[in-house]
């Protein structure tokens, strides 16, 4: 490998760093289709039955975050207050508003939220609180550990990015590490202690491959990378691995960071290729987390109505329409919901300096 990292990303000013928009995009779309296979369930048709490796696409929103924290900041001067802030200004009013439309249907019908089973907690469902119980808008338990995430690395922001990748992946290490080889009972503990925070780690490891040591590698490698991890996570889907959703930040974490390394390691490769796939997974990823939060409403909304067209027993219509009608809501979504809504919080929250991407 040579030093040449100008070669691996773009320029620090160029906030679209096309290999990891195209992974946001695969990752909402596992998500999805993870939870189409569930609704599948639900209604009898078998659609995309046993596709649980789809729950890794949360796998890979946890090591781009990891990655991202570290690009974003770096260089820049920023303490607690401001980094949590602009994290909150970005993260949490569209998640809000989803929240509060769960809220209203959870008010009008309580069992059509949540329909999977649990009880539903709309106090902690606000302010992420992690107690064991589910949130009105299903999908924000990921945004707790997002948020622990987040509390470690700005203690140590400060002293600048370097010195947060570092103590904030030995925290987390050492947190995962407890979780890993001493048993305890307890919600709380559990989730301070999941292996899913090695993820972040993974992600910041990445970044300090990438940018920090000038990593660069040829095509071939980060294709092989690539295929490597998906065929890891392919033949733990296959060979049915027991307790897989517990050790998750291993069994799909490692998979789903060779995966991530390998396009990240083909930037350039990317960024030269012209092509309506690759145009639609870019979009895809504008608008990921805009499908990640209203997915599971347009996904029960979408498969009650073809029920009452009976229409719901067919598998392939039934995830055809679910998916199209779920990619046409989140890019919706994004345009006119999420991106104005973000950057009015901004303006509330930090208006007077550059914000944080």
């Amino acid at each position: 490998m040579q030093s040449a990292s100008a070669n691996v990303l773009p320029a620090k000013s160029d906030p679209n760093i096309q290999s990891i928009q195209i992974m946001r995009g695969i990752a909402s779309l596992l998500v999805v289709l993870l939870h189409i296979s569930i609704k599948g369930g639900q209604y009898g048709n078998g659609a995309l039955q046993g596709f649980t490796v789809g729950g890794s696409g949360v796998d890979l929103f946890f090591i781009i975050s990891g990655y991202i924290m570290c690009f974003a900041t770096d260089g820049r001067q920023l303490n607690f207050s401001r980094f949590t802030l602009l994290r909150i200004a970005r993260i949490m009013p569209f998640y809000w508003l989803t929240t509060t439309v769960g809220l209203a249907i959870f008010l009008y019908n309580p069992g059509l939220v949540n329909s999977s089973g649990g009880e539903t907690s709309i106090w902690a469902s606000y302010i992420l609180f992690p107690n064991g119980k589910k949130f009105l808008n299903a999908n924000g338990w990921t945004l707790s550990f997002e948020f622990f995430f987040y509390l470690i690395f700005a203690l140590f922001i400060n002293k600048g990015t370097d010195k947060a990748m570092r103590a904030s992946s030995v925290i987390l290490l050492i947190l995962v590490g407890l979780g890993a080889f001493f048993m305890h009972d307890g919600f709380a503990l559990n989730f301070i202690t999941n292996n899913l925070y090695l993820e972040f780690v993974l992600g910041m490891l990445c970044f300090y491959w990438f940018k920090r040591k000038g990593a660069r590698f040829g095509a071939g490698y980060g294709i092989a990378l690539c295929l490597l991890g998906t065929l890891l996570l392919a033949a733990g889907q296959v060979a049915h691995i027991p307790r897989q959703e517990e050790w998750r930040g291993f069994l799909w974490g490692i998979p789903m960071s060779m995966i991530f390394a390998g396009l990240l390691g083909l930037e350039e490769t990317i960024r030269r290729v012209i092509s309506s796939v690759k145009t639609l997974f870019l979009e895809i990823g504008n608008s990921s987390y805009s499908l990640y939060l209203v997915h599971p409403f347009v996904l029960s909304g979408a498969a009650r109505g073809l029920q009452h067209f009976n229409r719901s027993s067919n598998p392939y219509l039934f995830t055809a329409v679910l998916l199209i009608l779920t990619l046409i809501a989140g890019h919706l979504a994004y345009l006119y919901i999420e991106k104005p809504l973000t950057a009015f919080a901004k303006k509330v929250f930090l208006p007077s300096r550059p914000a944080l991407n």
